[in-house]
């Protein structure tokens, strides 16, 4: 099993934003130290809160990250596929072919009105977008007869990514974007608060969509996210995360927070990871549930020199 963090780069506003920086760059280089397989970026806009944008943020921590590979998420449907095609390609250049792509539909109906887009149209335009940027990355005199967009006179994008072709997954936990990622992706990543019951069921219906298409499941990422909160200690990590309960997270339900957030320590996590390993994930990205500074690192520090070496037995 691979292991990543899915970063954090949403912080009020009364924080310094050249500080949010600085964080993320020492997150990185320890994790690029303690020997993690990869990072994300989340992609969100117009929000109250900073909010570091993926693109730049990753392209300027691409140089430290050693031998991860970078995970930018986008939201397909707010982007023009044509210019996404290149900067992603550029990225991967960057990276020295270490990218792959996390593609969503997004869901806050006022980002879809300042993209001056319709959440009705949101599935069409994120299948569309998909399809000419592969066609982009993969081959030249690229033409598109679409509902969003048309590409009439024969075009080509240079420079190529690095990796041919760009590696995609798709996250999304209803049928439909499983199906989706099955058809279109070379991956599919799972929810934070999907149950483990809930990943289970998304995983079978996944595999199935992947054997009528014909496409062989060992080719492909099967991705899980989770919220964690760890300590060295159980006892700690549990007593630390009790205000994740009380205080309630993320929109969490009660059976969310009990199932889906990984808290304690070591040997709590790779309990978990092993049944959701059994079910078939190839990879989890952990996101930190308390942002606080030395509680995050830590979460990092543990997983690192406690969680990642038991996976590389």
């Amino acid at each position: 099993m691979k292991i990543g963090m899915s970063l954090t780069s949403s912080y009020p506003v009364d924080q310094d934003s050249a500080q949010i920086m600085a964080n993320l760059i020492e997150e990185v280089r320890l994790m690029a130290e303690l020997g993690f397989d990869s990072f994300s970026l989340g992609d969100h806009h117009l929000t109250s809160n900073h909010y570091l944008q993926v693109l730049p943020t990753m392209s300027s921590l691409s140089p430290i990250s050693g031998r991860m590979r970078l995970l930018p998420l986008f939201l397909l449907p707010f982007y023009n596929p044509i210019l996404l095609a290149e900067q992603l390609a550029t990225l991967d250049v960057i990276s020295g072919g270490k990218t792959t792509v996390i593609a969503g539909l997004g869901y806050d109906p006022a980002a879809f009105t300042a993209f001056q887009t319709t959440q009705s149209a949101r599935v069409s335009r994120f299948v569309e977008t998909l399809e000419i940027m592969k066609l982009l990355w993969e081959g030249d005199a690229v033409t598109y007869q679409g509902r969003h967009y048309s590409i009439d006179v024969p075009v080509e994008m240079n420079p190529k990514p690095i990796s041919r072709p760009l590696p995609t997954w798709i996250a999304g936990g209803a049928v439909p974007a499983i199906e989706r990622a099955a058809k279109m992706a070379d991956g599919w990543v799972i929810a934070p608060g999907s149950t483990p019951k809930t990943a289970k069921e998304g995983i079978a219906e996944y595999k199935g969509a992947l054997e009528k298409l014909g496409r062989d499941v060992a080719d492909m990422s099967i991705v899980l996210r989770r919220d964690a909160h760890l300590s060295p200690m159980s006892a700690a990590g549990h007593r630390e995360a009790q205000t994740l309960l009380e205080n309630g997270y993320r929109g969490f339900g009660a059976t969310e927070l009990e199932e889906s957030l990984v808290v304690g320590g070591p040997d709590d996590c790779i309990k978990y990871l092993e049944e959701m390993q059994s079910a078939g994930v190839t990879e989890v990205l952990f996101r930190c549930a308390l942002d606080e500074r030395e509680l995050a690192l830590q979460t990092i520090t543990t997983i690192g020199k406690e969680v990642i070496p038991h996976f590389r037995r």
